[in-house]
């Protein structure tokens, strides 16, 4: 089904009818909910939100949340208003906006990122299962569930619910260290419990998900359960191999990518804010990033990594109408930077106008080529 025409800034006639349709029956889908559940019976009369958008009150915010029921019911103003009915019940009785800032227990800490908006103004949300404790994080499914239900809802959040503006998100799921003895029966019941509520109250949120360092052996089992998926669900997903970080930075600058993921977002996070610039240096080759142009003096910070084995590297700055170079730092002779080292950083002051550029030489690799991350800003 076409549903382009289901946006509050391509609305089509017909769709515009079936949102004033949805929209005439709030009375009755918020007296369905209060009867359903005695929390949302205490919810104030027109006091019903959804993602903090006050569903009762004509508004774009608003129009958008009820175009999404409508669209994950491919137009079906019936089945719509039943899911928005279930979901006022649902996010009443779990308490989902009290969830929101609820404090997680240490073992669901310190596996997902929320780091920004990417360029298309979507919220990033990143989740690293190799490190999690198994037992602990899908030992109660209830949960596991409270512990994905507030990390949507706090990517969420950055959503503006403005007319024309991203209404998805932006999901990385990073596999590196996931053994295929972990997917034990609890972790199917994980899965499959938040699969559910995410489906059945989360409509119209998936926006392009990437799974990186993802296995070999999961790819058939995957591409089966994708093929039962809508088409436009499945255009959704992407998977990349083993550090495929060069494929990884084509979706998300490295800006936006923890450094644990080849990046160079750390915790705390540094003065830089900017996506930053991604480079591949073939074997026994030399590649030139120029990161910045400056109108006059000032200082700059800089950051650069090599995602993979090793590189040397210099920072240099050219003064405008100058054809020589100014060192700003570089790696010692015979001493390569190696991507556990994770993050280089340094600050440099310019006296002038002019460029920094960084040089990365892949000097030790026969055949092998290496990417690496750079960027540096202007500091205020």
């Amino acid at each position: 089904m076409d549903l382009s025409k289901a946006y509050l800034n391509t609305l089509g006639d017909a769709e515009a009818k079936k949102l004033a349709d949805l929209r005439s029956r709030l009375p009755l889908i918020t007296a369905k909910a209060r009867e359903a559940s005695a929390e949302a019976a205490a919810v104030p009369e027109g006091g019903f939100t959804l993602w903090r958008v006050r569903i009762e009150e004509q508004s774009d915010a608003s129009d958008i949340v009820l175009l999404k029921y409508l669209r994950a019911e491919e137009l079906d103003v019936d089945k719509a208003q039943e899911r928005v009915v279930q979901t006022l019940v649902f996010r009443a009785d779990c308490k989902i906006d009290e969830l929101a800032e609820a404090e997680l227990p240490e073992y669901f800490q310190g596996h997902d990122f929320i780091t920004g908006v990417d360029e298309g103004g979507r919220p990033i949300m990143i989740s690293r299962f190799g490190g999690m404790d198994i037992e602990k994080v899908f030992g109660d499914a209830e949960a596991f569930v409270r512990y994905r239900a507030k990390l949507m809802e706090n990517a969420i959040a950055l959503l503006k619910f403005e007319r024309g503006a991203p209404e998805d998100l932006t999901q990385v799921h990073d596999y590196s260290g996931v053994l295929t003895t972990m997917f034990n029966s609890n972790v199917k019941n994980g899965v499959t419990a938040i699969s559910k509520v995410f489906s059945e109250h989360y409509p119209e949120f998936k926006g392009k998900t990437l799974f990186v360092n993802f296995p070999a052996v999961f790819s058939k089992p995957f591409q089966a359960f994708a093929a039962l998926m809508p088409e436009r669900t499945r255009k959704k997903f992407m998977i990349l191999g083993q550090d495929d970080h060069l494929a990884l930075f084509e979706h998300l600058g490295p800006g936006l990518v923890p450094d644990a993921l080849g990046g160079l977002l750390r915790e705390p996070r540094s003065q830089l804010s900017g996506p930053g610039h991604a480079v591949m240096v073939k074997a026994r080759d030399t590649a030139d990033v120029a990161a910045l142009e400056l109108v006059g003096a000032g200082t700059v910070a800089w950051e650069l990594r090599v995602c993979t084995y090793e590189v040397s590297y210099e920072v240099v700055f050219a003064a405008q109408g100058s054809g020589e170079e100014e060192v700003i730092a570089k790696s010692e002779q015979g001493q390569y930077l190696k991507a556990e080292d994770g993050v280089v950083a340094g600050q440099w002051t310019a006296g002038s106008a002019g460029s920094v550029r960084f040089r990365f030489r892949n000097e030790c690799a026969w055949f092998k080529r290496r990417v690496c991350a750079c960027r540096a800003e202007l500091m205020s």
